[in-house]
This record gives structure tokens, sequence and C-alpha cells, in this order.
């Protein structure tokens, strides 16, 4: 009798331990693979998934990923808000397009019916603003913000500055010294282009890129479009300390011609963001840029490595999450 009622105890066990594997862990064993081999929560890997709306009282920044191009999303529960929208072509790969951004909206909660409320266009290129004309349409833009430096090689890029000049959305063209309020408590303050650039480097589209730091109660996070080094050691110049940042969104997609070294210390970030595509396709993110950031004591993601980039603050602390 003791030796069935001990048999009929293991009997039980397997079968929960079998339940337990099948339902927790095996459905989720890559993030949980992923979270162990990145040091971050399992709990915020799997939470990333299924975004939704934003928690109450929170901001929630997302850099998307798009593939070789950039794309961040800012949601605080009431407003979607765009800065840069992405590259409506596929790169060698087929990596990016207008699919890769409509996924990536819909993991972070943002439907077919919802409305994205503002776009902040950094400069003129497609792999930033390539999307815009789509994206305006399906999810009802009110307001764009853009530097008014066109790209005469661009259609769609020429077909945003005639709607933009003519008033058919609502527009400022920013600069050094604004300051952007997107909601009650968090904003965008400019600073750059300025002045302080010169003609001869202005000529460089990239160069044209609005650079913007975002404010949310203690939390900041520094956004730097293409911004090469001219611009970036300009900054550091002008600006010195007041660069700090908590999080960075990497210049130039961690290209070589950005992140010197002078202003990225300037910015000392505790996390570097980076949206790339392949490796092959332009050799993004640099290696030398990714140990710079490193040996500074920032943990440096990219979208490639680890899909979509989250960051969630309530203007105190903040936590980092990645897709994958």
């Amino acid at each position: 009798m003791r030796r069935i009622k001990l048999v009929l105890q293991m009997l039980i066990a397997f079968v929960i331990a079998l339940f337990a594997y099948n339902i927790i862990y095996e459905p989720h064993q890559e993030n949980v693979r992923a979270a162990v081999k990145n040091g971050l929560p399992q709990l915020a890997q799997r939470q990333n998934q299924n975004a939704g709306a934003a928690p109450e009282g929170k901001l929630r920044i997302t850099v998307l990923d798009v593939g070789q191009a950039d794309a961040i999303l800012l949601q605080d529960g009431k407003r979607n808000v765009m800065i840069d929208v992405g590259d409506s072509r596929k790169d060698d790969f087929g990596s990016g397009g207008r699919q890769a951004l409509e996924k990536a909206l819909t993991k972070a909660g943002v439907g077919a019916g919802d409305r994205i409320e503002t776009v902040i266009v950094t400069h003129y290129h497609g792999d930033h603003m390539g999307n815009i004309k789509w994206l305006a349409g399906k999810y009802k833009v009110k307001n764009i913000y853009d530097n008014a430096v066109p790209n005469e090689k661009n259609q769609t890029a020429l077909w945003l500055n005639k709607e933009l000049r003519a008033g058919h959305y609502h527009n400022r063209v920013l600069k050094a010294g604004d300051t952007v309020q997107l909601g009650k408590e968090y904003y965008l303050e400019v600073l750059a282009p300025g002045n302080f650039l010169s003609a001869k480097n202005l000529k460089n589209l990239n160069n044209t890129s609005l650079v913007m730091k975002l404010h949310y109660g203690d939390f900041t996070m520094l956004l730097t479009g293409d911004a090469e080094a001219p611009v970036e050691d300009a900054l550091q110049q002008k600006y010195g300390d007041r660069l700090r940042a908590d999080v960075l969104k990497v210049g130039h997609h961690g290209s070589k011609t950005s992140s010197i070294y002078k202003f990225i210390s300037k910015v000392k970030p505790k996390y570097a963001l980076i949206s790339c595509g392949n490796f092959a396709v332009y050799h993004h993110p640099n290696k030398n840029v990714v140990g710079s950031l490193k040996h500074l004591g920032a943990k440096v993601f990219t979208t490639f490595d680890h899909g979509s980039l989250t960051v969630v603050t309530d203007g105190k602390g903040f936590s980092v999450s990645t897709e994958k």
C-alpha cells in the first residue's frame, strides 16, 4: 500500500513538472535565453512583446526595429509621437521598409485605428522620413515638425517639404533654442541645428539633423539623428556637460562618422541604443564606436541584434528592455 502511494506521488509530481515546462518555460525559452545573455529581466522581455498602452504616469520610448533606418515612438498613454519614420524601401537583405514599420508599431500597441499626433523629422534622408506620406495618412497625423532643409534628390522629401510649406499640416521649423512640449510633463529641448554651425558643415544633410534632448522629470535622453563629427564637436564645445543624458540614441546608426569621444564622453550615457540593419549593409555599428561607448560604461544595444529597444520612465527612474 505504501509503495502504491509513493508511485502515485511520483506520477503526480511528473505531471506537474511536465505541465510547468510546456506552459511556462517552453513558449518563452528564447526570451529567457536572451534575458540571461543580456542580463535583462525576463519579465521586461515578455512585456515588450505586446506593449499596449503606456502605463499611467509613465513615458515609454521605443527605438523601433525597422532595419537600416530610424524610427522612434513616444507613448504616454494619451498620445503617440514619432521622431523619424523609417525607410519605405527594404535593404539588400530584405529588412526594413513600410511593412517593418507597421509591424513594429503594431507590436508597440499602435493599431490601424490609432492616431499618431505628431511626427518630428530629424532630416530629409529617406531612411528617416521615407514612410511619412503613408504614415501621415494611415495614422491621421496632425503635426509635422522639421528643419526645412529639403533633399532635392528624394521625391518623398520634395513632397513633404511642399506639403509643409503649403500649410497642409501644422508645422514648426525647429532650431537650436526651441522647446517642443509634447505632454504635460515631458518636452524636447532642441540643441541643433543652429547658427553656431558653419555653412560648410551644413552642406551635408546629415549635419542638418535635429539634435534634441528629451526631458521627463529627472530622466533625460539625447536624440542625435545622423549628426556627424563636426556637429558633435560643435555641440560639446557649446553645451559641455549639459549634454549629459541617461540614454543616448547613437548618431548615424553607430557609423564611424559620428560618436567622437569628446562628444560621447560629455553625454556619458548609461545606455546607448543603436538603430541599424545587418552589419554587411554599411558596417554599422562601427566596432570602435561600440568600444568607446562601453569604455565609458554604457550598455550598448542594437535593433538588429535585440529587436525594438524600449525605455520606460516615470521621471525618476527608468528601465530598458529589448524585444529579443
